[in-house]
């Protein structure tokens, strides 16, 4: 079989000829994550609802739940087949001593110190036994991908969510205020541990056939890594450029294409962010409390005008051709949510139209 093929993306050249062009080229061409609900989703088996910590670290079984959750989507246009690793927001943080809290649909983390003055208790650690375990899972993963499908590479999170997972969010804040320099001292020491935890899976789970994918899923052939900052909404851009940036942009550096994960809700960041070199893409999500997706076309022209590449999600169908009219398709990427797979079909076409 030639390895630069995969059984369930037929178009794989193409597509990465897509990828490959959006990256390097100055020119027309917008990506595309085209999705509806699938109507005729499988029945998952039991153990796929319920809250277990097998589910989540034995690798077979993180495939065979990974393969059932894909399904309950179609996927179109720039959309690929692939297999997410990371089983909840934030691993990094389990890998350094936080509490693993396993759930239903997810899995996330509890505080285990109380302040700063406890900050030593945390460091990521190639002993600890979920990322040990983590990579079991992409070694499995990159096995039984090959050939098929492609795999993404972990998504570990962003710093201001880190510290929130170790001391809770309400401290967080507080520790910012009484203790900055503190503060930004943990930060750059997690960035830099971040980022040899990053290098550790790049060199060993990307390159070709697979190239480097990310959660989105988002295809590139150079080193490629995802950096957010939930957390960073609750900071005046002042505080967060002062104390949290300069770890921000330590992580960001750690590979050679960075995709920031950002929210409209922190749009108060954004001309600090564009600020950062090393930041490629900005994936700039909808948060529902801010009201209309639209009514943040200015900052999305900004980023743009910045030099940076935008990438919109989640944009409803009907909202698709406000924002085709108003940006760039000059390194525009979206996800669009359609209802089936007539009307992505339509949207499609409509969207491979624009020059």
């Amino acid at each position: 079989m030639n390895k630069h093929k995969f059984e369930n993306i037929p178009d794989w050249g193409s597509l990465k000829s897509r990828y490959q062009d959006f990256w390097e080229k100055d020119e027309p061409l917008i990506i595309a994550h085209v999705q509806n609900p699938n109507p005729n989703r499988p029945e998952p088996e039991q153990w796929m609802l319920e809250a277990s910590e097998e589910k989540y670290l034995e690798p077979d079984k993180f495939y065979q739940l990974r393969k059932w959750r894909n399904t309950a989507w179609n996927w179109h246009g720039d959309l690929f087949e692939y297999l997410s690793s990371s089983y909840g927001p934030n691993i990094f943080a389990g890998f350094c001593g936080a509490k693993v809290e396993f759930g239903n649909d997810t899995v996330w983390h509890e505080p285990v110190i109380k302040s700063l003055d406890e900050a030593e208790k945390i460091h990521f650690d190639p002993d600890n036994r979920y990322w040990k375990a983590h990579l079991e899972t992409l070694r499995y993963l990159k096995e039984h991908s090959a050939g098929k499908q492609l795999f993404a590479q972990s998504d570990l999170g962003g710093i201001t969510d880190w510290i929130a997972s170790f001391m809770g969010a309400e401290q967080l804040l507080i520790e910012t205020i009484t203790n900055p320099e503190g503060m930004r001292e943990f930060s750059d020491r997690l960035a830099n541990e971040a980022s040899q935890a990053i290098t550790v899976i790049m060199n060993e789970f990307g390159g070709e056939p697979n190239g480097y994918v990310n959660w989105m899923p988002f295809w590139s052939d150079k080193p490629m890594t995802t950096v957010q900052d939930d957390m960073a909404v609750n900071f005046s851009p002042e505080m967060y450029l002062d104390i949290f940036m300069p770890g921000l942009r330590k992580f960001a550096s750690a590979t050679e294409r960075t995709i920031l994960h950002w929210h409209d809700a922190s749009a108060h960041h954004v001309d600090n962010l564009l600020e950062c070199s090393d930041i490629d893409l900005i994936q700039y999500g909808h948060d529902p409390t801010t009201g209309d997706f639209k009514d943040g076309i200015e900052t999305m022209k900004k980023i743009q005008a910045a030099g940076k590449k935008l990438f919109i999600s989640c944009v409803e169908d009907k909202d698709t051709d406000f924002f085709i009219q108003n940006l760039s398709p000059v390194g525009l990427a979206m996800i669009v949510n359609v209802k089936d797979d007539a009307a992505a079909k339509i949207r499609l076409e409509k969207i491979r139209g624009v020059k």
